[in-house]
């Protein structure tokens, strides 16, 4: 069973709570930015207050994955109890991590258009349907 934890268990959830973590954080700052494109009004509020129960939406939903997950691994499994676990759990999160960062700017660049440019997702929408 030791084993199985080294080898499986915990590079997948360094991988899998780091993604929850990058993704709960990304919803924190996407709130914030769509609360700033409605006070700035150049989008509709109705289109922001959408994006921000979105934003919400993602934030509850990526916390609770990972307090469950981190829940189920700890409390009712027997993992994280060998310090190799430990590292290899740390290890894959922090890789997982760098890989992560990379995308984060494109992500907020994204939302700051959606919250600040009239139909800026339906652009963004059209060119994809252009290249296919």
């Amino acid at each position: 069973m030791e084993w199985l934890g080294i080898l499986l268990i915990s590079p997948a959830w360094g991988y899998l709570s780091t993604r929850c973590f990058i993704q709960a954080s990304l919803g924190v700052a996407q709130f914030f930015i769509h609360i700033v494109g409605f006070f700035k009004g150049a989008v509709p509020g109705n289109d922001n207050a959408l994006y921000m129960g979105v934003a919400i939406f993602n934030v509850v939903l990526f916390s609770l994955l990972l307090l469950g997950g981190f829940w189920l691994l700890t409390v009712i499994l027997p993992f994280g109890q060998t310090q190799t676990e430990v590292v290899v759990y740390w290890v894959s999160a922090g890789i997982s991590f760098l890989f992560f960062l990379k995308q984060v700017p494109s992500k907020i660049r994204g939302s700051w258009r959606y919250a600040t440019i009239p139909n800026a997702l339906w652009v963004d929408s059209m060119k994809e349907k252009i290249k296919l």
